[in-house]
């Protein structure tokens, strides 16, 4: 089995039973906007700002897959003055456009999945993705279109687990479902070896911002979403999390590499 086989394989094990999903009050995979949204000064100092920032030239560009509120992007205005945002939703690409806009940035967005969208979507000097690649089985077309869409160079940050895996307990518990483990950043750095692609690596503490939900309530709230729990159980989850909290994933791969010569070709 090749790794993006692998991948694929480990990534379909997370697919929730159709019988469970049917009793969920709201989509266990999405997020609220305001999660993702760029304070007023994005942090510049995060050491995926700083491997990105090296690379992005003066007055240059960078394209923002699965973009969010901005805050990969933004966090690289400058040395960019004109920032690209990726985004399957609508209100995620008008906090991107407006955080560039109050840091000075042009931009630009593009609406659609990666890589479906990248034959409307220009190229850039960087292209960065955050916290997207567990969401892709065909991993292959995606970096593949990540590659071709920069001029310089690639950065990809992912958690060095799923980040779904701190709630293995908890399906155990409420629904004797045992979760998967893998894919890990070990794999999509297998996937990149294969792909011919050699990458720089770098291990961070992962942001607050991407941290847990904040107080007893919200976190109980943010499980029963996540497991696809009816929301009148709230009481119930918070006794749980009082006992077992969830093992929440701390660190982030960040992985870099410059584009291929035009002779190159992936395999």
């Amino acid at each position: 089995m090749s790794a993006t086989e692998r991948w694929a394989e480990l990534l379909n094990g997370w697919a929730i039973p159709d019988q469970i999903l049917a009793m969920a009050a709201t989509s266990p995979w999405e997020h609220a906007v305001a999660t993702f949204e760029v304070a007023d000064l994005p942090d510049r100092t995060l050491l995926s700002a700083r491997v990105a920032g090296d690379i992005v030239p003066p007055g240059g560009s960078v394209l923002d897959v699965g973009c969010g509120g901005g805050r990969a992007a933004t966090a690289l205005v400058p040395p960019a003055s004109h920032v690209i945002g990726v985004d399957a939703n609508a209100e995620m690409l008008d906090a991107f456009a407006t955080a560039a806009r109050r840091l000075g940035a042009s931009s630009e967005t593009i609406f659609g999945t990666w890589p479906v969208a990248e034959a409307k979507t220009p190229p850039a000097d960087v292209v960065v993705c955050h916290h997207v690649a567990y969401n892709v089985a065909a991993i292959k077309p995606f970096v593949a279109a990540l590659i071709a869409h920069a001029r310089v160079g690639v950065v990809v940050v992912l958690p060095v687990v799923h980040p779904m895996s701190c709630w293995n307990r908890a399906w155990a518990h409420f629904w004797k479902l045992e979760r998967p483990v893998g894919p890990t950043s070990d794999d999509f750095v297998a996937v990149l070896d294969g792909l011919g692609v050699s990458a720089e690596r770098w291990e961070m503490d992962r942001p607050d911002q991407s941290g847990p939900a904040v107080g007893p309530r919200a976190r109980a709230a943010d499980a029963c979403r996540r497991l696809c729990l009816d929301p009148n159980r709230l009481d119930e989850v918070m006794e749980y999390l009082d006992t077992d909290e969830p093992d929440w994933v701390r660190t982030d791969t960040v992985l870099r590499w410059t584009v291929p010569a035009p002779s190159d070709t992936l395999c």
